[in-house]
């Protein structure tokens, strides 16, 4: 499935990469420095943001930054090794002793290595002091989401739990709108996963706005919420913000997590144009040429705060309004997201980074919001 994602990737699942877009385009002027969370909005990394359930009175509680598990195991995009086991580990117990307690991961990462290995990680820890959110790929040339369009999702996440060795998930999302079936039907099946106790709550990825509030009328039917809303976002990747769909899912009761918070490393000081990412890291695929005026700002913003250029990035995703989740592969990675919690970027910084940022934009295969 890893690599099935991947051809997606190159077939035009990002919404930067290759034709869709040579250079980033910037967002409307009178927009710099709009969509900013008040001050008082600083979540430490022991914070919670409770995420809605079926049972009103237990909303799942995770950190305010999720680590994104999908380099674990994959590796036509990220080229896994299973030597990085050790580092992963360790940048584990950093971030866990540091109160993050969230992991996303996916069936598809690493055809299920990823949830595998956040198994092996939480194994022996209290199962509720740490936030699992997994999703179910709604593969569309997958025979059962056919055949068996509501109890699809309900077996994929059964192996899911035999992969992770758990009872149930905390977070169960749909991957994204590419399903063949209808929205009516997936979110039948998705809710019994609630009712079945096998997760805790559900959400969905890379829909439009649209589609994220009909996704949530089909679950009401079942008394089950929606509970939060994954896609792409970033300083080079601001359409969420742009385009209302935070604001919706804030309006709704929706928690809004953005992904790629740091653009596949682009936004994170590692990177140069001498020195590009892989070019499998197709989100926010810019030429690094392109994004020199962008991290002009963000390093002489990082030398002026005392912060990693990364730290800066995700503290940026906080104040718009999102739960970032970022891939982590090792210990420094887990120091700069803990640097990015307990403080707040100022509105004006925050207008000089949306002065040098880019708006992005959806495809119609999989970034539809």
């Amino acid at each position: 499935m890893d690599t099935i994602l991947q051809a997606g990737l190159t077939l035009g699942m990002s919404s930067t990469a290759g034709f869709h877009m040579a250079k980033p385009k910037p967002p409307p002027k009178h927009l710099s420095g709009a969509n900013v969370l008040p001050q008082e909005h600083c979540p430490t990394t022991r914070d919670r943001v409770p995420f809605p359930t079926y049972d009103k009175d237990r909303p799942v509680n995770a950190s305010h930054l999720c680590i994104g598990a999908w380099p674990w195991g994959d590796r036509p995009t990220w080229h896994w090794s299973e030597d990085e086991l050790g580092d992963v580990q360790a940048a584990w117990r950093k971030m866990y002793q540091a109160g993050i307690n969230f992991i996303d991961t996916a069936q598809t990462y690493g055809n299920g290595r990823s949830e595998e290995i956040v198994g092996r990680l939480i194994s022996g820890l209290p199962r509720d002091s740490v936030v699992v959110q997994t999703k179910y790929f709604p593969n569309p040339l997958g025979i059962e989401n056919y055949i068996h369009p509501i109890e699809a999702p309900v077996n994929a996440l059964r192996q899911t739990l035999e992969r992770i060795k758990v009872d149930y998930v905390d977070i169960y999302l749909v991957h994204g709108p590419i399903h063949p079936q209808s929205t009516t039907s997936i979110a039948q099946g998705m809710a019994e996963c609630v009712t079945s106790g096998m997760a805790r709550a559900i959400g969905i990825a890379n829909y439009d706005t649209q589609g994220m509030l009909e996704f949530k009328e089909s679950l009401e039917e079942y008394g089950v919420p929606l509970a939060t809303h994954q896609c792409e976002f970033s300083i080079l990747r601001r359409w969420p913000e742009l385009h209302n769909e935070i604001s919706t899912c804030h309006a709704n009761g929706v928690v809004f997590q953005g992904y790629s918070s740091i653009a596949n490393g682009r936004l994170s000081g590692k990177y140069t144009t001498e020195n590009p990412p892989p070019k499998t890291y197709r989100f926010s695929n810019y030429d690094m040429k392109d994004l020199e005026p962008t991290l002009d700002v963000l390093r002489a913003i990082a030398r002026k705060r005392g912060k990693p250029v990364a730290s800066v990035s995700l503290n940026y995703s906080v104040s718009k309004g999102a739960v970032p989740v970022v891939g982590i592969r090792n210990v420094q990675q887990a120091e700069e997201a803990i640097e990015a919690m307990g403080w707040r970027l100022s509105s004006e910084e925050m207008k000089e980074i949306d002065d040098v940022s880019a708006e992005g934009q959806e495809t119609v295969l999989w970034q539809q919001g």
